[in-house]
């Protein structure tokens, strides 16, 4: 069963491992097996989303934002049943929905406490949304300040505490109403595979809109750590990029390592199974 650490237990291992120096790399976890090899490979943290989900069973990253299933609930179970009972040392975090009217948030966050993560990320969530649906989110009490408060929640909690926003509008927000433990700005879905944008930001764009973001998020909270996620960061390389090219401390990946880690590998070992053939002159029929 995954160890529990406290929010300072948590940051405390993360800027140890800064200060090694080594990039930190947090990873999203779909399902126990995919979990239990992850944490072999180094990793620093685990999050448990429902996109992850949705990616195990060949979905796109999008289908965490449609209304299929609970998240909440979902995640509660992924993580007891699924990916907690695989986990030894790494801390899991937990992708809330914020915007959860159905649920006592604090009696939530305590439930998730209570089953072994050590922290939370404010996902789904509404930063995904622009144009007039997300205006209309915010004017009928559906908006980022439930995710904001939700965050504080946690960080009373003793939970250690990720933000993601898309846009310098949310940030601000963000870093205005909540200041996290981890600021994550989200470039956009991940590009390459079968179901990624193939029209999303380059690496360089990337970068440089990621940099921007990060030079206000240390503007406001000298010691946040910063990740870098989405849109061209899809491999070891990319991510050496983003290390090389920004102030980031590391990167989060979510399509880039449960997706794409098994669609050509499970293609390919079963294409190669299916190659096999009878000797030559034997009779099977």
């Amino acid at each position: 069963m995954a160890k529990r650490y406290t929010r300072q237990e948590f940051v405390d291992r993360l800027w140890a491992e800064i200060k090694r120096p080594k990039p930190l790399v947090m990873t999203g976890a779909g399902n126990g097996i995919a979990a239990k090899f992850i944490e072999r490979g180094g990793v620093d943290i685990l999050g448990v989303y429902n996109t992850g989900y949705f990616r195990m069973q060949g979905y796109g990253s999008l289908a965490g934002m449609l209304p299929i299933m609970d998240n909440n609930e979902l995640i509660y179970n992924m993580g007891k049943r699924e990916v907690l009972p695989q986990v030894q040392e790494v801390p899991v975090i937990a992708g809330v929905a914020g915007v959860d009217p159905l649920r006592d948030m604090r009696l939530y966050l305590e439930d998730l406490k209570h089953i072994g993560y050590s922290g939370i990320h404010n996902f789904p969530t509404v930063a995904w949304y622009d144009g007039e649906f997300r205006q209309t989110l915010e004017a009928t009490g559906l908006g980022y300040e439930h995710e904001l408060k939700m965050i504080n929640v946690a960080r009373e909690l003793d939970l250690l505490t990720i933000g993601y926003a898309f846009n310098m509008e949310d940030a601000r927000r963000l870093f205005g109403e909540a200041p996290p433990d981890i600021y994550i700005f989200h470039a956009g879905i991940t590009r390459g595979g079968s179901t990624g944008y193939s029209k999303g930001r380059g690496i360089e764009e990337m970068a440089k809109l990621s940099q921007e973001h990060y030079d206000f998020a240390r503007s406001q909270k000298p010691d946040v750590i910063l990740l870098a996620h989405g849109a061209a960061l899809s491999d070891a390389e990319t991510a050496q990029y983003m290390v090389s090219h920004t102030d980031c401390h590391g990167v989060q990946l979510g399509s880039a390592i449960e997706r794409m880690a098994v669609e050509r590998p499970l293609e390919e070992r079963a294409a190669a199974f299916k190659s096999i053939t009878f000797p030559d002159g034997a009779k099977r029929w």
